[in-house]
């Protein structure tokens, strides 16, 4: 059975169920259970999108979806119309048709592995090869870690997963086979058939494959089974066998004979190589013995100073009992201790707790105080540096209803304002969770009021340490204090980050900056680092389709900063370009203290982006048709336009645009499809920004 078929059939109850998750900037929480149906507020348009949805027979189903696309064109459920449509188109074979659907499809979700998937076994039919290969290693880029989306269980995923590679597999061999690379066909096509030994399609072009390579025997097995199989390639593939008989057998064997004799077996998965250990953490104290300017200047950032313990020069917040949030949280000062009053809302009395605790720096400072069984409770209130004002943070970052957003509500410590759990794995180094200790812990606590055991929730330092990013070093120290040198990989810690590939530079800034990511504990209970090789988390993740929708603009680009590592995997200038973080940012810059984006030539940003696209930097006016030097003129400012929220203030995308789209801003509107150029020039209207563009 073709992967893409069966995955298929339960694609569609994905895309009912794909609200089931909803979105906010400090993580992932489960919402009720919602279909798409729910998500579309006009009635109209919810019967017709559940016409197409019910329509059995695939023309019916291609028209309705595009009726529906031509009458709704700014739906929330375009993509799936599109989806629809492009499998409809596929099932009645008529795969240019399926392409095209698909591309548009594709064009708002990107991280979409289902269509992907089918995407590429078309396009590989279609001789389009470069799609083929694109759309197949897109797929299994996404599905590599993927977790268990909505609503699959977490006993049909792995199955449903590995058919989806298995057909992505196959492509990439029909692709290598076709330009006449037969050991990675080979190798490609061995991997499909490991993962799906159904995948008859797949066992046939390896034996075309094996034949081409003159290694009759495998192809002989291979050709044999596909026979067996009495299936639309049997008769092909006795074909291949009679050439392979008439040429191989003598005289004294029949060819039913030889075919009988030629039995396949279907490969294993390749066993995965043991990893080695991650060696021991020394602390950034250590590393400052040798690299002390660096440490200072790091030091001085943000990630340094994402979490340390109260003390009173750290606090940046207004202390002075002027400012009170929504009448039930003060900030005061006593005998010039730090404090946060919080009403009650059951007695309106009003609880005095100390601030034990810092998070944070550079665009607004949370506070935390320490419960008396050690766990860290956060406080609603955060003060923001650029509005100078106490705001409840969690009642933006989560909207109405959340528990911990509910000032009056904070003595009953809300489990998604403890710190270990829900901001630890971003604002502390190594952190580990005994996961069969927690619950006994706390619950033994709460009975008796005493402590018994150790607390389940350690970890090395407040921030974000050295070897979050560079790796355990204590051998690397040891090394170097004795004098001993040894030859070094690219992957051996501390590593150096212009050895590794991009794919990996961009995995460790990952591990914080990926709102997909879920921040479970590993076998060891390690949640933010790993003990075996590579020490940075390869974590599970959350599909895109899991998100809610706003988490996205209409035309498919993220709306939020937490999802700033996927807007820049999207963009091509890591794609094809092996741009990495540190092609614009440095991590610890020298003028930390004023420079909060950690940008690497601040001053000229230009250079961000010249330093890949040299011709422009020569004639920047030809290319933006702007004045040089003007803000119009600056690559930013039409590529990555700040469209992004940060909560407190509007960030620029990382998708880093080809140029701005006029056809998206048309269809969606710019607030929901902004547009940069409409951003200067808010006064123009849509007639000017396509005659604008095509210039370009």
């Amino acid at each position: 059975m073709r992967a893409f078929v069966f995955s298929s059939l339960l694609l569609m109850a994905t895309i009912v169920a794909s609200s089931q998750e909803i979105y906010n900037a400090g993580g992932t929480r489960r919402a009720s259970p919602l279909t798409i149906f729910d998500e579309i507020a006009d009635r109209a348009e919810r019967d017709a999108f559940r016409d197409v949805w019910d329509a059995k027979d695939p023309r019916v189903k291609r028209e309705r979806a595009d009726a529906f696309v031509e009458r709704y064109p700014r739906s929330i459920v375009l993509r799936e119309a599109y989806e629809l449509a492009a499998r409809a188109s596929a099932d009645m074979g008529e795969h240019a048709a399926a392409l095209e659907r698909a591309r548009r499809s594709l064009r708002l979700l990107p991280e979409n592995p289902f269509l992907l998937v089918m995407t590429a076994d078309i396009a590989a039919k279609q001789s389009e090869l470069g799609l083929a290969e694109e759309s197949a290693r897109d797929a299994l880029r996404y599905l590599t870690n993927a977790d268990t989306p909505s609503p699959l269980t977490p006993a049909l995923w792995p199955r449903v997963r590995d058919e989806l590679r298995a057909t992505a597999y196959f492509v990439l061999g029909r692709v290598a086979a076709t330009r006449g690379a037969y050991a990675d066909a080979r190798r490609a096509l061995l991997m499909a058939l490991s993962l799906n030994h159904e995948e008859i399609d797949a066992l046939y072009t390896l034996g075309v494959v094996q034949m081409a390579l003159n290694d009759d025997q495998g192809a002989a097995a291979s050709f044999a089974h596909v026979m067996r199989t009495q299936g639309p390639l049997a008769g092909a593939a006795r074909q291949s066998l009679t050439t392979l008989f008439t040429r191989q057998s003598p005289a004294s064997i029949d060819f039913d004979t030889y075919v009988a004799s030629h039995r396949w077996t279907p490969p294993k998965p390749p066993a995965r190589a043991p990893s080695p250990a991650a060696g021991a953490y020394a602390g950034s104290e250590t590393c400052r013995e040798c690299h002390a300017p660096v440490y200072e200047r790091w030091q001085a950032t943000g990630m340094a100073k994402m979490f340390r313990e109260y003390r009173a020069e750290h606090v940046v917040g207004d202390f002075s009992g002027g400012q009170t949030v929504s009448g039930r949280a003060r900030p005061v000062m006593h005998d010039g201790r730090h404090f946060i009053e919080i009403r009650d809302g059951d007695t309106a009395q009003w609880t005095r707790y100390p601030v034990d605790y810092v998070i944070g720096s550079k665009w607004q400072q949370a506070y935390a105080t320490r419960l008396p069984d050690s766990r860290i409770l956060v406080f609603p209130i955060q003060y923001s540096r650029q509005k100078s004002a106490w705001l409840n943070y969690w009642g933006i970052v989560d909207g109405p209803g959340s528990e911990r957003a509910d000032i009056a509500r904070f003595h009953t410590i809300p489990e998604e304002a403890i710190y270990q759990t829900s901001c630890a794995p971003c604002h502390t180094s190594q952190l580990k969770m005994e996961k069969r200790g927690q619950t006994p812990f706390f619950a033994e606590f709460a009975r008796t009021g005493q402590k018994k055991g150790s607390d389940p929730f350690s970890f090395r330092e407040g921030g974000i340490n050295c070897e979050m990013c560079h790796g355990p070093s204590l051998a690397h120290i040891e090394r170097t204090k004795s004098n001993v040198s040894a030859p070094r990989s690219a992957q051996d810690t501390p590593i150096r980050f212009g050895r590794i590939p991009a794919q990996n530079f961009v995995a460790v800034c990952a591990q914080c900056h990926a709102q997909s990511a879920v921040h479970s504990a590993g076998p060891g209970g390690t949640v933010n680092y790993s003990d075996e090789m590579p020490f940075y988390r390869a974590y599970p993740v959350h599909l895109a389709s899991n998100f809610s929708r706003n988490a996205f603009f209409r035309d498919g680009r993220y709306r939020a900063t937490t999802f700033i590592s996927e807007s820049f995997a999207r963009s091509q200038c890591f794609r094809t370009g092996n741009a990495t973080c540190s092609s614009c940012h440095n991590p610890h810059p020298p003028d930390a203290a004023t420079n909060p984006t950690s940008l690497k030539f601040r001053d000229d940003p230009d250079r961000m982006c010249v330093q890949c696209h040299t011709t422009i930097g020569e004639r920047p006016e030809r290319h933006t048709r702007h004045a040089r030097g003007s803000e119009a003129s600056r690559c930013v400012s039409c590529h990555m336009p700040p469209i992004m929220d940060a909560l407190l203030f509007p960030a620029r995308s990382h998708e880093i645009d080809d140029v701005p789209d006029a056809e998206m801003t048309a269809r969606f509107g710019n607030d929901d499809s902004p547009n940069a150029c409409l951003m200067c020039h808010k006064e123009r209207g849509m007639g000017w920004l396509r005659e604008e563009l095509e210039r370009f």
